[in-house]
């Protein structure tokens, strides 16, 4: 499984394969083998990692983990890849004035939550897309009015695709 970690401000990309008591990691093309146990309190493992033993607790402070070893806590952003990519997107989006809701990889519509003439705020859900087994929810970057919902329920869309065009209005 894939994920993206932000640690103290750096991105990286990390596979991890977990069996039985072992995890493999990929972490930048560097492998790492690890032996792990979870303790009976639920947040403390105990890792043993080239013949070294670590003890480390893992709490969750959404939306961060903060990981402790050693006796110093680091928090930790841990992303799917495609949390990574809508984030871009509204970055993007953002930058753009967000006049327009696009997908942010290929995917199927799953619903449809607004209509030419709605009014919507910025953050409000306006669709949901079903992409790698997982429904997400798109949200406008800026208020405004649909002015064309270009998309229908169990298309299947495409990257970069506008999906919801949306004019300046009453929900900025």
């Amino acid at each position: 499984m894939k994920f993206w970690v932000t640690l103290e401000g750096r991105d990286a990309e990390v596979e991890c394969d977990a069996q039985g008591g072992q995890v493999y990691v990929l972490v930048e093309g560097r492998r790492l083998e690890a032996d792990f146990v979870r303790l009976p309190d639920g947040e403390v493992y105990s890792l043993l990692v080239d013949g070294r033993s670590h003890e480390v607790r893992v709490s969750r402070h959404d939306p961060v983990l903060a990981v402790t070893a050693n006796g110093l806590t680091i928090p930790v952003e841990v992303r799917s890849p495609l949390e990574k990519l809508l984030a871009q997107s509204a970055g993007a989006r953002g930058a753009s004035r967000g006049e327009n809701v696009s997908a942010p990889m290929p995917g199927a519509v799953i619903a449809v939550r607004v209509k030419p003439g709605d009014v919507v705020k910025p953050g409000q859900a306006v669709i949901v897309l079903e992409a790698m087994k997982m429904q997400n929810e798109l949200a406008a970057q800026v208020g405004g009015v649909v002015s064309e919902v270009l998309v229908a329920e169990q298309t299947a869309v495409s990257a970069g695709q506008v999906l919801i065009r949306l004019a300046p209005g009453s929900g900025a």
